[in-house]
């Protein structure tokens, strides 16, 4: 009978495992859900067409909060898996090993980070650590680095941070690369923009057809366009030169507006505005002021301000764009020639604000540094069914100078500002909206003139088309109930416009070291990639993005007045518990076998 018994529970745990081995489930406890996929993320592996493969170098022995960090990546690994039957695959790969893949990784911009392992009690070893992971996808190849836009101010990694991110980041390349079509980005010309010359070839899409593809961009934006070429189709835009009566086409999902030099006529303003009123989205980069200053050459400069005629637009659509400067003592140094000590000597240039700390929005999750040169600070005023959100900002050690400016280089660095006077910081330099914005032209003819002689052929609109329908059925509401009632209804049904603006025309360039153009300066790059996503309306991922990991330390205050309580408590109670679980069983034993 006993071993029949035996047998049972044998069988009975071995079906249990092949269970447990087929089928991976838990059950998230944690307030934030920290173990647990969003629906876009569930929804994104269900619908893989083809399979996708991921390498992880990250295999290896390393200290206990990186061994977390390595455990938290398998199982939201194993998590994705489960949603993309069959569909998906990963391995994780220690390239210690391996001289030609660490050479390969240090030449693709993932340099190694060291990090000290323990091999005995009394030793460590320092190890090389690549916190990258490889998608292969058909015949596309997505690196991704699994720490980026996670550090401390103080440099040190915050794995809270990059365990947060995990989801987003593996998810956030997986739909890049599964993208059923790609955007099309217009970057407008004519006004003495960052000069952009595509070289476009005929190549064959995923689907079979035939797809033009940028290969080569004769431009000083040729690392932000080569960014972009993998999600996007980009094309120069010449309104004066368009075909279509001047006409920005509905299936443009981003106008970029990068640092115009010339003004804007009325009409082209109208066909920017009704894009918008279109369902169209907007990012303007730019300045309000010319700054002629070569740290390296020509030492100072009188600054002159741009006329570009969108005063008005601006301030319509509920922002300005001020003529003045921001200064910022978290700020670049820049390398200046000692004619004293006859060598060069780093200097901070308050013009040049170095931002480490970006405000939270989803396009700063994951991104580093950023630098600004030259930048305006931007005013918002209260416009109902836009919100406005800050995604750059100045340090709290910060200020702004108004109008032109004299600048010599050596008298600023000689003699600076006192520190006393910086300190009217948070001033806005990126700003984001969203909503039903009303046109600039509303209650007005539509303009013409010399280049567009002729009226629109496009229907006008005031504002958006939905918004329309809406104010009609609200129209015997209270006007300032209507307004509200809209906003609500836009806010909830995310149906309205965007447009960001950078106030800064440099800020898509690469940096300038002694005349030559070099690459786009610390995580430039990263943040306009991550709001140019954002603005072209893939809003799935806002929730991924958002998803925070909370530590949930001890009260430090708490555990000092109360040590020796703590301690007792330690030492005693598994002592007691002890003594208690031996005596009721000695008494149990007793009263069993005394009867």
């Amino acid at each position: 009978m006993k071993n029949i018994n035996l047998l049972i529970i044998i069988v009975i745990l071995i079906f249990v495992n092949l269970i447990g081995s087929s089928y991976f489930t838990r059950v998230d406890l944690t307030k934030e859900g920290r173990y647990s996929l969003s629906e876009i993320s569930e929804e994104t592996m269900e619908n893989l067409e083809y399979p996708f493969y991921v390498e992880i170098y990250l295999e290896g022995e390393f200290p206990a909060n990186i061994r977390r960090f390595q455990e938290s990546l398998r199982t939201t690994l194993v998590e994705l898996q489960q949603h993309a039957g069959g569909s998906f695959d990963f391995e994780f790969i220690d390239p210690s090993g391996n001289p030609g893949l660490m050479a390969d990784l240090r030449k693709r911009g993932f340099p190694p980070i060291p990090v000290q392992v323990r091999v005995s009690n009394t030793e460590t070893q320092r190890k090389d650590m690549f916190p990258v992971a490889v998608l292969h996808y058909r015949e596309q190849v997505q690196y991704v680095d699994l720490l980026k836009g996670c550090a401390f101010p103080n440099g040190q990694v915050n794995f809270d941070k990059a365990e947060a991110d995990l989801e987003y980041k593996i998810v956030s390349a997986i739909r890049n690369l599964n993208r059923d079509r790609r955007g099309l980005i217009a970057v407008l010309q004519g006004h003495d923009e960052h000069e952009m010359t595509p070289i476009i070839q005929e190549a064959v899409g995923p689907d079979g057809k035939p797809e033009p593809r940028v290969v080569d961009v004769r431009t000083e934006m040729r690392e932000l366009l080569n960014g972009l070429d993998n999600a996007y189709h980009i094309a120069p835009i010449n309104l004066a030169d368009h075909t279509e009566n001047g006409e920005i086409s509905p299936s443009v999902d981003l106008l970029m507006i990068l640092q115009p030099t010339t003004a804007f006529s009325e009409r082209e303003k109208y066909e920017i505005d009704q894009y918008l009123m279109r369902g169209g989205n907007v990012l303007w980069i730019l300045d309000q002021q010319i700054v002629d200053l070569d740290l390296y050459e020509k030492r100072s400069t009188l600054t002159q301000l741009y006329d570009l005629n969108l005063d008005d637009m601006f301030m319509n659509y509920g922002f300005k764009v001020n003529y003045d400067l921001v200064q910022d003592l978290s700020c670049e140094p820049t390398e200046v020639f000692n004619t004293e000590a006859e060598q060069f000597e780093s200097k901070r240039w308050i013009f040049h604000p170095l931002l480490f700390s970006l405000p939270n929005h989803p396009v700063t999750r994951n991104v580093d540094a950023v630098l600004l040169r030259n930048a305006a600070s931007i005013d918002t005023f209260a416009q109902v069914g836009v919100s406005k959100s800050a995604f750059i900002q100045s340090s709290p050690y910060s200020r702004t100078v108004q109008g032109t400016q004299f600048i010599d280089l050596n008298m600023l660095l000689e003699n600076p500002p006192p520190q006393n006077l910086f300190n009217k910081g948070g001033r806005i330099m990126g700003l984001m909206m969203e909503g039903a914005f009303t046109s600039l032209f509303k209650g007005r003819m539509a303009p013409t003139d010399s280049v567009f002689p002729k009226a629109p052929d496009a229907a006008f609109l005031e504002r958006s088309d939905m918004l329309e329908r809406m104010s009609n059925r609200l129209a015997e509401l209270d006007s300032s109930l209507k307004d509200q009632v809209l906003a609500d209804y836009l806010a909830r049904a995310g149906q309205g416009r965007r447009m960001a603006v950078i106030s800064d025309g440099d800020f898509v360039m690469g940096k300038q070291f002694r005349g030559k153009r070099g690459n786009m300066p610390y995580d430039n790059k990263t943040l306009l990639l991550n709001t140019i996503d954002y603005l072209t309306g893939d809003q799935t991922l806002t929730n991924i993005r958002s998803k925070e990991v909370v530590a949930r330390r001890l009260d430090p205050d708490k555990i000092r007045n109360r040590v020796g309580m703590i301690q007792a408590v330690n030492l005693i109670l598994p002592v007691l518990l002890i003594l208690a679980f031996g005596l009721i069983r000695f008494w149990l034993r007793k009263r069993k076998y005394g009867s």
